[in-house]
């Protein structure tokens, strides 16, 4: 009869006991390289979170630098001035106001006014706002009203040219609904000069 061609192996003898009579405990399972056993990637923080310290030495150093840049690239002052008068007439309820002020174009390029408006503060905190009048007609409400003539001036209108290192002396005529009395004893009244292109000049007169 031919020899068995599939002879089963023979199977391995078990490990010797120890002294006490049990076996000697399996030898523990090689690990592979690319694996990480899920204890030391979720059991411990040090897989998970980085240092502190060099994390807030960064947010340092960023912080700083973001302030460095935002100060450097700040708009700088292009126009100054003053508020040198203002005077107001009557208007049947309503209130004239001529605003007379002085700017300065501080740099090496002319500027433009785009706009021009003001905000009355009354005495009670209402606040009203209104846009210069025409140019063309603060001559006639300079004459028409004979008290705004102490503040005479050429008109600060819009699409006024500047030309560099100049000042210019202006009037703006406004209206606002209220009383002469209420115009007298108001907080304040601001002036709103927008440029193109360029910060908002902002003069205050209480």
């Amino acid at each position: 009869m031919p020899d068995n061609q599939n002879p089963q192996q023979p199977t391995p003898p078990p490990p010797p006991p120890t002294k006490s009579g049990q076996q000697a405990p399996a030898p523990a399972p090689e690990l592979s390289p690319a694996h990480v056993p899920m204890s030391e990637e979720f059991d411990r923080a040090k897989w998970t979170l980085p240092p502190i310290v060099p994390v807030a030495i960064a947010a340092a150093v960023v912080a700083v630098i973001l302030a460095v840049v935002s100060f450097t690239n700040r708009q700088k002052p292009v126009m100054s001035g003053a508020i040198t008068k203002v005077v107001s007439a009557d208007q049947t309820g309503n209130t004239m106001v001529a605003v007379q002020v002085k700017i300065n174009n501080v740099v090496d390029r002319q500027l433009w006014v785009k706009n021009i408006a003001a905000e009355l503060e009354t005495a009670d905190g209402k606040k009203f706002t209104d846009q210069a009048a025409p140019s063309g007609d603060v001559k006639r409400y300079l004459e028409a009203f004979p008290a705004l003539a102490e503040a005479k001036a050429d008109p600060l209108h819009e699409e006024l040219k500047i030309p560099p290192k100049t000042g210019y002396t202006g009037v703006a005529i406004f209206s606002y609904p209220v009383d002469q009395n209420a115009f007298a004893g108001r907080k304040s009244i601001t002036l709103h000069i927008q440029l193109y292109d360029q910060p908002t000049l902002v003069l205050k007169n209480p």
